[in-house]
Parts: structure tokens; C-alpha cells; sequence
């Protein structure tokens, strides 16, 4: 499975399980060691949980590591190629992934049909 398909995934299992606004940051050309960020938020801390616990249960793949899932304010899943932060609001205001790389934010492909991807 190549990432793209993989970040599509997570996203669909974040936004099966009400994760909101989901994001999408392309690091491909940086010196971060990996080429995307997938942001999501929960309402609060238990949703930030259930949202992580589903991505452990049902992505094809596991995690490389995990941190943040006993408190719930931030979970980050390392997969390596990418990484899922997953954010209870006030924690997503206040580190604002999106503002740091606001120059690298990506349409998101995962709401487009099949045939338009390719194209």
C-alpha cells in the first residue's frame, strides 16, 4: 500500500469516528524525517482516544510509535512515512501545526472521486 493510500484511510477512519477538521501537511521537501503530517481534532480528550484507538484497530499497518494516548490532548502515530497528531481543540490552538506550515497545507484527497486522483 503506498502512503497516499494510507493517509486517505486515516482520514476516512477519522472522519467515520466525527474527527474534525481534518488536515493535510505535505513535508516531502523539508528536513522533516518524514513527508506528511495528518491533523485531525476530537472535542475532547476521550474523543482524541477513541480517534487514535480506531486508527491502532483498523489501519492496515501499525504505528513505528505512539505517544499521548493516556491524556488525550495530543496523539501522535508515528507511521513513518507520515504522522497522524490527533488534538483536543485548546491543544490544537495552541500549537497550531497549521500556522507553522501553512505554505505546505494540501487539498484534501481523500474527498475526491478515484478518476479525478489519477488525472
Amino acid at each position: 500500500m503506498v502512503v497516499e493510500d494510507l493517509i486517505r484511510r486515516a482520514a476516512e477512519i477519522i472522519e467515520e469516528k466525527k474527527g474534525a477538521e481534518i488536515t493535510l501537511i505535505d513535508l516531502s521537501d523539508t528536513t522533516i524525517p518524514t513527508s506528511y503530517f495528518l491533523i485531525a481534532s476530537g472535542e475532547n480528550p476521550k474523543h482524541v482516544q477513541a480517534l487514535a484507538e480506531e486508527l491502532l484497530d483498523r489501519m492496515p499497518i501499525a504505528p513505528e510509535h505512539d505517544e499521548g494516548l493516556q491524556e488525550g490532548r495530543w496523539v501522535l502515530l508515528d507511521y513513518g512515512d507520515f504522522v497522524v497528531h490527533l488534538f483536543d481543540r485548546e491543544t490544537r490552538i495552541f500549537y497550531d501545526l497549521e500556522g507553522l506550515w501553512a505554505d505546505k497545507i494540501v487539498d484534501q484527497p481523500w474527498h475526491l472521486p478515484e478518476d479525478r486522483q489519477k488525472a
